[in-house]
């Protein structure tokens, strides 16, 4: 609900799937612009925000695909921000959005949580 939530106040109309057998959770849409987000409730650790692009049950893990999902909303249960990752960066199975800066100086190859704080 805190995604559709920030979604409305940012000017999106939240629809939500009849049934449980969709790869996203929802769809926001503003103008003729739909976006298809699926939505992971994260934990911070160790300075970063590990965010699975994938789903799992008892039988199978399955990779998010852009074919299926517009968006990732990555919902920080530390201090309730909302992260949109976009589907161009599924590349892995987890995307770690940092909070914090790495302890070793590390620059290149980061994903700042940050950089994903707006939806475009």
């Amino acid at each position: 609900m805190a995604v559709a939530t920030k979604l409305m106040k940012l000017g999106w109309t939240v629809l939500h799937p009849l049934s449980e057998n969709n790869r996203y959770d929802l769809v926001a849409e503003r103008g003729n612009e739909f976006k298809r987000i699926q939505v992971k409730y994260v934990t911070p650790k160790n300075g970063g925000l590990p965010v699975n692009c994938r789903s799992s049950n008892n039988w199978s893990v399955k990779r998010y695909s852009p074919k299926e999902v517009d968006i990732i909303a990555a919902y920080d249960s530390r201090d309730e921000n909302i992260y949109f990752i976009p589907s161009s960066i599924f590349n892995a199975s987890t995307i770690k959005l940092r909070l914090e800066p790495t302890k070793n100086g590390q620059r290149q190859k980061i994903r700042h949580a940050k950089e994903f704080i707006n939806l475009n």
